[in-house]
């Protein structure tokens, strides 16, 4: 697990590597900037939707032979400050959406914009089901 940055030596040494680094992959970051007053109690930090987005598991800078080694990525919700399932689903969702296209999509493929159109329909499900996810992600001006 990568967390901090030491996947290329773990890679180098031909261990398998899954990649959750915290600027990135961290779903108990805030949603919100304001987050005192607008987000439930999250971590501390702030994560916008876009930069979980803009995460790129394999890096560009890593040898090309050690690309096979980077086996995938992982969202990470920690729960010291999660009391309900409700507040889980608001901290997952819709930065798990963005982490599985990631995850799943090569970086050619992938565009924030089309992304978030997708992720509109993606609201009617979440909303039939009852999920509880934070639907100011979903405005079109982003996060």
């Amino acid at each position: 697990m990568d967390w901090i940055g030491g996947a290329a030596e773990s890679a180098r040494e031909g261990h398998d590597v899954v990649m959750t680094p915290t600027s990135y992959c961290y779903l108990d970051y805030y949603q919100f900037t304001n987050n005192e007053t607008a987000e439930p109690k999250a971590m501390g930090a702030y994560l916008p939707l876009s930069q979980v987005y803009a995460f790129e598991p394999v890096p560009a800078n890593r040898e090309p032979q050690f690309h096979s080694h980077i086996i995938g990525a992982q969202g990470n919700l920690w729960t010291e400050y999660i009391a309900s399932l409700q507040h889980a689903q608001y901290m997952a969702l819709p930065h798990l959406c963005a982490l599985a296209e990631v995850a799943w999509s090569p970086s050619s493929l992938r565009n924030y914009d089309d992304f978030m159109r997708r992720l509109q329909v993606q609201a009617r499900p979440f909303d039939q089901l009852g999920v509880n996810y934070r639907r100011a992600s979903l405005k079109p001006s982003g996060d």
